[in-house]
Parts: C-alpha cells; structure tokens; sequence
C-alpha cells in the first residue's frame, strides 16, 4: 500500500521556472506543496539519480486532489502524517513509510481500514462503501523535508529539520481546518522527531502561529495552541504523536525540579525545563517512544557529558569517524552529551503523557535503526495506539 500523496519544502526553489506567477503563489502558500508519487517515482526510476522534481510530478490543485477527494471524505476519521529522518531521498521516504501501511493493513486495530492512496481500486472502493461508518478510515500522507541523503551531512540535515519545523505546523493547520475534524496523528522516525519537537517548542512559545486565511478557522487554531479548550477532541494540535527511534536528547524533553510535589504548581521551582518539555505537555495528547538499545545509528549522538572533552581533544583523528560532530560538541558544549530517546526509555521526569516501548521486547528480535516499519508487533503496537482515545 503506497502512500501516494507527500507534502514537502524539497526543491521549492525550481517552483518558478515551470509554473505562472499565480500557479507558483498558490503552490508556496505554508511553505509546501503535493507531490504524486505514483508520478515521482516513474521519474525518478527513468533517470535514478535525479535530484529535482518535473512539473508533472507536482499536485497543482491540492486542495481538490489531496483534499476535497480524499482527506475531506466523511470516512475519514483518522489522519497520519508520516515524517522521515536524517540522510534519506525523497524516493526513500516513499519506500520506508509504505513498508510500514502495507504491515498496518494487517493489524488487528486497522485491518481493511488503512487507506494510502485515492486512486487505488481497493481505496476507492473503501472509500465509497455503504459498508464502512463515518470516520472509520486512517488515511496516511506523507511529509518529506531537505533531508539530502548523504551521511556526511548530519548537522546541515539539522538546520534543515528546523527550518521545516514551521512548514510542517502549516500542514496540520490545513488539516485541522477540514469539515470531517479527524484526529490528527504524527509517526516521525530519527531526525524527523527534532523537526517536529521544534514545531512544538515554536508553537508553544508563539515563536510562529500556522498559516490559515481563514479568520474563523484562525482562531479555532489558537484556542488549541493556546489551550483553551477543555474537550480532548479539540484540545490538542497533535493528538497521537508516535516517535520511531527518536534522534532527540532525553534531557530535553524532561522537566528538573527541586520539590516533586510542586510539578505544575505557581511555587514549582525549576532547575531546569527541556527546551521540547513545554511543547509536548501541552500540544500534544499522547506522546509514544519507541526505541532500540541496538540502534548503532543513533551512537553517533550518544556521547556521555563525561568524554566530552577527551573526545575533543581526540578531534583530529575522529572528525572523519564522526562526521564533523566534534565541531559542534566543541560550539555547543550543553547539547550533544546524553543519551537519544531512540536509544532507550525515557526518563522519569519526561513528560506526563509520555509512554515508552521497547521494541527489542515488542519484537522478541534486535531492532536496529530502520527494522520499526516491518514488524508485525510494533505494527499491532502502533496501530492499537491509533484508535486509542484521548484523554
């Protein structure tokens, strides 16, 4: 089951030279436009190393294509958005999340209610069934970011997966506001989980607020930003956020305080607040962490605060082993020392709404970085969550 539609801020900038001036301003509204990958990968497979997109692979008139005729459908009652990692190619993208809905079709939560593509015979059929209530179909997207697919470029992929933090909030904005109101989900694997953490932490500290013409659907926007709806259904921007070998500092998403009983009271004294805490806590309703203590691509970020320096003053003979890391351990001393997410389970002063699952212990086999998408029982696992309520 191929997910057919991605949004992405890839190759915005050739947007110009095949498209009218109105065309290209409605293509750049949010910062990202759709892309068929039925269409994408028919280019791409004709000339394999491609680096930009064709016209003819961009969705001009999303709003019909990928919305009115298919997120919009009244059947719809779940939407996944679904967010890869670092040093992956748009093609990759497209691969790695199918693997993963063609294994969710066969969840007991999900069986025959995934839908990935509009087009397909048994999606069309699903989608116009007398058969399947209302709100009963999980529909899956995909968003794909600058990630440039080459392993020397960690800390550039980085300043990618920030800048797209922005891009991605204006396409859950645009789904919050369709008339059907599904639940709006997010399965992100490694660095895709630190593009969406900034998302929160910028929404939560109103560093930026979504794009939305609309005024009335504007302000609904900011009553979940700002949380001032008390119903589940309408209190979160994110309601299930799934994180997949999460490349995100354990201490950034936890909350140091000096009296426990204090947490979340007017006197709680802080020592120290996670600069992903406060975007977690309160935009999202469920926050699941799913990781490996075998996942080897996660030790390039797994430095202990201890060798930091002996690591340092190694630099010269461990650059090219660790990809310009020392470079940025030596700039920011605070931000690469404890373990990543992905790497275990997290800790007890994380947030409130977060969950763990070791998926070594859900698979009864060693899970490495990119073995989450083809195991039946993180599958079941996810799928369970997907149909979950909220709180």
């Amino acid at each position: 089951m191929s997910i057919r539609y991605f949004a992405t801020n890839r190759d915005c900038e050739n947007l110009g030279r095949e498209f009218s001036r109105g065309e290209r301003l409605g293509l750049q509204k949010g910062g990202y436009h759709f892309v068929d990958m039925e269409a994408y990968m028919s280019y791409y497979l004709s000339e394999v190393d491609a680096k930009t997109m064709p016209k003819s692979v961009i969705v001009n008139k999303s709003q019909e294509t990928v919305f009115k005729e298919f997120l919009e459908n009244e059947k719809i009652g779940r939407v996944v958005i679904c967010v890869h990692g670092f040093c992956v190619n748009f093609h990759d993208a497209q691969s790695w999340y199918s693997i993963l809905t063609d294994t969710l079709k066969h969840s007991k939560s999900l069986k025959d209610k995934v839908v990935t593509d509009p087009k397909n015979q048994n999606d069309i059929a699903l989608l116009n069934s007398n058969n399947v209530k209302k709100r009963e179909l999980t529909a899956f997207i995909g968003f794909s970011w600058p990630s440039n697919g080459n392993v020397l470029s960690y800390l550039s992929d980085q300043g990618e997966a920030r800048s797209s933090a922005n891009v991605l909030a204006n396409l859950i904005a645009r789904i919050r506001g369709m008339l059907n109101n599904p639940s709006v989900n997010l399965i992100c694997h490694s660095m895709g989980n630190f593009l969406a953490c900034h998302m929160f932490k910028q929404l939560v500290k109103e560093e930026s607020i979504p794009y939305e013409p609309d005024a009335t659907k504007l302000e609904a926007l900011k009553k979940r930003i700002s949380r001032d709806t008390a119903e589940p259904e309408g209190k979160y921007f994110v309601d299930r956020y799934i994180m997949l070998a999460p490349d995100v500092e354990r201490r950034h998403v936890t909350k140091c305080v000096k009296i426990l009983d204090n947490i979340g009271e007017n006197n709680e004294e802080a020592q120290y607040v996670g600069q992903f805490y406060s975007g977690l806590e309160h935009l999202v309703g469920q926050v699941h962490n799913f990781y490996s203590r075998f996942d080897g691509a996660l030790a390039i970020s797994n430095f202990e605060k201890a060798p930091r320096k002996a690591i340092v003053s190694a630099k010269g003979m461990l650059d090219k082993l660790t990809f310009g890391m020392i470079d940025f351990l030596e700039r920011n001393p605070d931000e690469k020392w404890e373990q990543r997410l992905g790497s275990s389970q997290h800790p007890i002063i994380a947030t409130r709404n977060m969950k763990s699952h070791n998926a070594v212990e859900l698979s009864g086999r060693e899970i490495g970085h990119s073995d989450y998408v083809d195991s039946k029982e993180i599958a079941e696992e996810i799928a369970s969550i997907l149909v979950s309520p909220l709180e």
